[in-house]
């Protein structure tokens, strides 16, 4: 170790190689405390994007149940549709079902001629 420093001064010297500028401590402490208050600035402004990055998956969450609420919503309306829409067939059913019979009842009376007159009255005396 001891060689490496003697090669090292021998070569180079005991001088020092490297200058400071005239009045550079003297301004060091100034320019510093600008660069903290530069430094602060920026954290103050990004503080904002760093409130939406902690509320990101709550907005994901509230996305996810809104869209949910809404598919459930239109699958109960669908169904209700559906069930209305099958009540009016069977009320539609049930009516002509009616109709066909009273139908067929005029049609048997009006098929009858005299003599079938004339035996059902003597049948029920």
């Amino acid at each position: 170790m001891m060689n490496e420093e003697e090669f090292l001064k021998s070569k180079m010297g005991t001088r020092n190689p490297f200058v400071v500028p005239d009045g550079y401590f003297d301004q060091l402490t100034a320019q510093v405390m600008q660069k903290i208050n530069a430094e602060e600035e920026k954290k103050t402004k990004k503080a904002k994007p760093a409130i939406l990055r902690t509320l990101r998956p709550l907005l994901y969450a509230a996305a996810c149940t809104c869209i949910a609420l809404f598919g459930v919503a239109t699958y109960q309306h669908l169904n209700q549709e559906a069930s209305e829409t099958q009540d009016l067939q069977s009320n539609i059913v049930v009516t002509s079902s009616y109709s066909d019979s009273y139908f067929e009842e005029c049609a048997d009376y009006a098929m009858l001629d005299n003599d079938d007159i004339y035996a059902s009255l003597l049948a029920d005396m």
